[in-house]
């Protein structure tokens, strides 16, 4: 292996962070490590999940059981308030009732089994016991069941002999998690003050223990709390999604080579912006939210490429977002510089939510981290921000825009990426079958998402919609709102989309609209041409309708338009008060349905006007929308014998 290739393969850490086992960042400052055990250590929810529904049925009887979603919300609870959980629980769902022997005696077999049972290590805890051991870190475990259970427990598990000590909650006069009593009784006996320990957990309850007892709290989603709800908590000062290896490669070579994962996808997106402008492959497994060290270990490998320039400067843009950079190495400040152009508010920007993001916090991190690996100055001026996650998307592709003026990227592969699938370069396709008149199917696949979508103005089938997407993502109420768009313009709807590789909220909707959109395009130009069509309506047909809240008007004319109109107040008040971080329709994001909009437009060719009378409520202003979007698509694909062969507007001409 060259040089370039032994550089690249190893993660470099900060000088304020200890690196265990490549798996876990702890502070320099950390003298012990303080281990939750159950979903932690060990995976105990796997067992959880199979011994759990067994006793019951045993007792109650088959088709008795209780699912793994609900044993994995209760399991951070010690076993007692587990099992009156799970009892309160078959109550309620098959009306079943256990007096206080079955209670015991069910209760008794579970924790006979945890103490009999070897359980499986969570990947990467030995590594890191082992690496911990070696630096010298005093190590406790401090759990919520007896300390002999933990012990009894941890010597199956093959993995007591790391630990100094162990801190059940059966000790006299202490309190259980989420009491900080456990975690200040271990750093007591272990001789170090509160401030030099690291508590690690998987729980909000023992998470609140640590952060109570003064600690630095790790949290990590390996048992039954999930990552976003971890994050959320403002109990964890770093979120990790597993004990994975952390890992970054910069090669040469082809840039759609490539593999991006973080714990929050729309951070990776960022990553994947500055390596496809800066034109270099990249492979990245980083399993935490420290986003500033991310940035600086990135900013530390760009920086070893050879360099054009001491300094450059861009400008660019992904639809309604543009941001100008300048980067500087000549600057002795090292770090990122956030100012304001077209009156944006750089402040009110950075706390909008975007994507699985609570804030820009994680955006604007990165960036300063960048900046500080770099050794340069990185100055964002962000000029237009309609959308965050398209202004961030601006800001990232101009950034990688930026780098590649100052950066002379290896143009043949100087070290070979991690040989991984996801790694390939995806291949992307768009066909379009069975056009007609009245029907039209076409089939998108892209690295982002997967989509078939068939429109039917003969209204043969019904409409059928099924989206598979993440966890993180929330599209309950999207199939209603195509429904309602779709009943108003008079064509059944079928959609099936797969979108698991990225999860991104605005992908789904956005890439929905988009292929809807070339479906009716190419649908309005074959009627077009066959018998002649309206190509422009709107949903105001008779005086009335000019006193309905929300009027919307629709022209296919080989160009993409959108413009939402506050016919009383400013497009600042649209904005914050209905575009921009609302949830409607069970957890739809409004910004998402906005980039639906977008989408729709793009894919039509089209211009779309939306006036408002008033700014609505969302949760009723945006089915209006659907609604009145599907009463002018209506008006637009009616046919008009006088205007065959002609589009409207006056381009007249449809690409």
């Amino acid at each position: 292996m060259n040089t370039q290739a032994q550089r690249a393969t190893s993660v470099r850490v900060a000088p304020d962070h200890l690196r265990i086992a490549n798996r876990m960042l702890v502070p320099a400052t950390t003298r012990a490590i303080l281990w939750d055990m159950d979903g932690v250590l060990i995976d105990s929810l796997g067992l959880d999940f199979k011994i759990c529904n067994q006793l019951i049925e045993a007792h109650f009887g088959p088709g008795k059981s209780i699912d793994d979603p609900f044993i994995q919300s209760i399991f951070a609870l010690h076993p007692p308030a587990f099992w009156e959980k799970i009892f309160a629980e078959l109550a309620t769902r098959h009306g079943v009732r256990a007096d206080e022997a079955t209670r015991a005696g069910i209760l008794a077999r579970y924790e006979e089994a945890r103490v009999t049972t070897p359980f499986e290590l969570l990947p990467g805890i030995a590594e890191i016991l082992a690496e911990a051991r070696r630096l010298g870190l005093r190590m406790a475990v401090v759990s919520n069941n007896t300390g002999n259970d933990v012990r009894a427990i941890l010597e199956r598990s093959g993995i007591l002999a790391p630990f100094d000590l162990t801190v059940g909650n059966d000790l006299e006069g202490f309190r259980k998690k989420p009491a900080p009593d456990g975690y200040l009784h271990a750093a007591r006996l272990l001789g170090v003050a509160p401030d030099q320990a690291v508590v690690v957990e998987d729980s909000l309850l023992g998470l609140e223990a640590g952060h109570a007892a003064g600690c630095h709290t790790i949290a990590v989603a390996t048992g039954g709390t999930p990552f976003e709800v971890l994050a959320a908590s403002g109990l964890a000062r770093q979120v990790q999604s597993a004990f994975t290896p952390l890992e970054l490669v910069v090669a040469g070579g082809d840039i759609r080579a490539k593999r991006i994962l973080t714990p929050n996808d729309f951070v990776s997106h960022m990553v994947e912006h500055i390596a496809w402008r800066l034109g270099v492959a990249i492979c990245l497994d980083w399993n935490n939210d420290l986003w500033f060290e991310l940035g600086r270990l990135l900013g530390v490998e760009l920086a070893l490429l050879p360099r054009r320039n001491a300094q450059a400067a861009a400008l660019g843009m992904i639809d309604d977002g543009s941001a100008e950079i300048l980067i500087d190495w000549n600057s002795a400040d090292h770090g990122a510089e956030f100012l304001s152009g077209g009156g944006v508010d750089t402040g009110w920007f950075l706390a909008l939510r975007c994507e699985q993001a609570a804030s820009g916090r994680p955006m604007w991190e990165l960036m300063n981290g960048l900046a500080l690996g770099l050794g340069a100055r990185i100055q964002v001026r962000l000029c237009s921000a309609e959308d965050p996650h398209h202004a961030w998307e601006g800001i990232y592709r101009t950034l990688g825009i930026a780098l590649r003026r100052v950066i002379e990227p290896p143009v043949v592969p100087v070290v070979a990426l991690p040989d991984a699938p996801a790694a390939k370069p995806v291949e992307s396709r768009f066909t379009l079958e069975e056009k007609t008149a009245n029907h039209c199917r076409a089939i998108r696949v892209t690295a982002e998402s997967a989509l078939s979508l068939s429109v039917d103005f003969t209204r043969v089938g019904e409409h059928r919609f099924r989206f598979e997407v993440a966890d993180s993502i929330r599209v309950d109420g999207f199939p209603a709102l195509l429904a309602l768009l779709a009943d108003r313009a008079g064509f059944s709807l079928q959609v099936e989309c797969r979108a698991l590789a990225l999860s991104s909220s605005h992908v789904v909707l956005e890439d929905t609209a988009l292929v809807l959109g070339r479906v009716l395009f190419e649908i309005l130009k074959i009627r077009m041409e066959e018998s002649g069509v309206n190509g422009a309506g709107s949903s105001v047909r008779a005086p009335e309708d000019l006193h309905a809240p929300i009027r919307v008007g629709i022209s296919v004319e080989g160009r993409k338009f959108l413009s939402l109109v506050p016919l009383a107040g400013d497009h600042a008040a649209l904005r914050e008060g209905f575009l921009i971080g609302r949830e409607v329709a069970g957890g739809i994001r409004s910004e998402d349905l906005d980039d639906f909009l977008d989408g729709l437009v793009g894919g039509m060719s089209a211009s779309l006007m939306i006036h408002f009378a008033t700014i609505p409520d969302p949760e009723a202003g945006w089915p209006m929308i659907f609604a009145q979007l599907g009463r002018a698509l209506e008006e637009a694909f009616a046919p008009n014998p006088q205007r065959k062969g002609m589009p409207p507007g006056v381009k007249a001409t449809l690409l």
